[in-house]
C-alpha cells in the first residue's frame, strides 16, 4: 500500500478544493510540521542528535561503566549543551545547536517561516467570506459573494491530490466565482527562481485531477517582507531563462501547456506591514462580531512579534 493510500485510509481525503476543511486541520498541520522536522524541537537534525549521543556514550573514559552511570554522564553533557545554546534575548540571531524546549519555542515562534505558514492556515480558515472578498479584491477583479475554502500544505492535501512536483504554502478557492488564489509566504526572503512556473504546474495538475473547475481564475499572491516586482512578464522571462540554461533539470517546466497557463496567471504581492494595515482598516470599516475582531487583532499581534519586524529596522 502506498504512503498516500495509508494516509487517506487513516485521515480521510478530499476530491475538490470547494470542500471546506475544519479550522482544526491547521492544528494537525502544525503537529505534522513538527513530527516531520524534529530538528525544530531538537535544535539539530535527528541524525546529528543521535550521533552526538553515541559519541558521548562510547567515549573511552566511559568504557566498562554501568548503564546508569553512562546515562547520568550523557544527561549532564546534554543539559550543558542545551544551556550553552539557550538565548535570553527574544530576537537573538543564534538559532543553531541542540536546545531546550524553551529555546525551541523561541526559535519557532519568532524565526520559523514554516510555523508562520501554519499560523496563516488557521487564521485564513477562520476569516469570513467578506474578508476574502475585500482582501483579494485589492489585486484582482472577480464576482464577489461566494464561499471561500482554505487549504494548507497538509497531509490531506498531498495525499488527496498526489501532487509531488512542488510544495505550496496555502490555497484559497471560491467555487462560485471559480477563482483560485495561491498564497505564497516569504518570511523575509525572495521568491524562488522557478516559482511562477511551478505554480502553473500545480494549477495544471489540480485541473486535470478535477480539484478545480475549468477556466478558474488564478492569482499568485506573494506575502513577504518586501514587495515583489510588479512586471509579470519580466519575472516569467527570468524563470524561462533559468530553465533554458539547465534544460535537463527544468524540461518539465518548458511545456507550451504551462506557458498558456502563465498567460492567464495574475501575480501580485503585499508586505506583512501592509497586511497588518489592511486588517486594521477592515476592523475600522466593518461591523464585526467579537470573534472576528479578536481573530484579526490576534494575528496582527503575532505578525508584529516576528523577528523580521524587528531585525530589519
Amino acid at each position: 500500500m502506498k504512503a498516500t493510500e495509508k494516509y487517506r485510509r487513516v485521515f480521510g481525503s478530499m476530491s475538490h478544493l470547494k470542500e471546506s476543511m475544519p479550522w482544526t486541520i491547521g492544528l494537525s498541520n502544525m503537529v505534522e510540521f513538527l513530527v516531520w522536522e524534529p530538528q525544530r524541537i531538537l535544535g539539530v537534525s535527528k541524525k546529528q542528535y543521535v550521533r552526538q549521543i553515541i559519541e558521548w556514550a562510547t567515549a573511552p573514559e566511559l568504557k566498562d561503566k554501568e548503564v546508569e552511570e553512562i546515562e547520568s554522564i550523557v544527561s549532564k553533557k546534554l543539559n550543558h549543551k542545551m544551556s550553552e545554546s539557550e538565548q535570553l534575548e527574544t530576537y537573538s540571531k543564534q538559532t543553531m545547536g541542540i536546545c531546550s524546549a524553551r529555546e525551541a519555542v523561541r526559535r519557532i515562534t519568532f524565526f520559523s517561516e514554516e510555523y508562520l505558514n501554519k499560523e496563516l492556515d488557521i487564521f485564513l480558515s477562520l476569516c469570513s467570506d467578506n474578508y476574502f472578498d475585500q482582501f483579494y479584491g485589492q489585486f484582482m477583479r472577480f464576482d464577489q459573494g461566494g464561499s471561500w475554502s482554505i487549504h494548507g500544505n497538509s497531509g490531506i492535501f498531498e495525499a488527496s491530490t498526489e501532487l509531488k512536483a512542488m510544495y505550496m504554502d496555502n490555497l484559497a478557492y471560491n467555487h462560485q466565482s471559480n477563482m483560485l488564489v495561491a498564497n505564497e509566504l516569504k518570511f523575509n526572503g525572495r521568491k524562488n527562481p522557478d516559482q511562477l512556473l511551478k505554480y502553473c504546474l500545480m494549477y495544471e495538475h489540480l485541473l486535470e485531477k478535477g480539484f478545480i473547475d475549468k477556466g478558474a481564475k488564478f492569482l499568485l499572491l506573494f506575502i513577504g517582507g518586501s514587495a515583489l516586482e510588479s512586471n509579470k512578464q519580466r519575472l516569467v522571462d527570468r524563470e524561462l531563462a533559468l530553465c533554458h540554461k539547465r534544460p535537463k533539470k527544468y524540461q518539465y517546466l518548458l511545456r507550451q501547456e504551462l506557458l498558456d497557463i502563465v498567460d492567464c496567471l495574475e501575480v501580485a504581492s503585499i508586505t506583512w506591514q501592509s497586511l497588518i494595515e489592511f486588517n486594521n482598516r477592515y476592523l475600522a470599516e466593518n461591523s464585526l462580531c467579537q470573534v472576528e475582531q479578536k481573530l484579526l487583532q490576534g494575528f496582527n499581534q503575532s505578525l508584529q512579534s516576528k523577528s523580521f519586524m524587528h531585525l530589519s529596522r
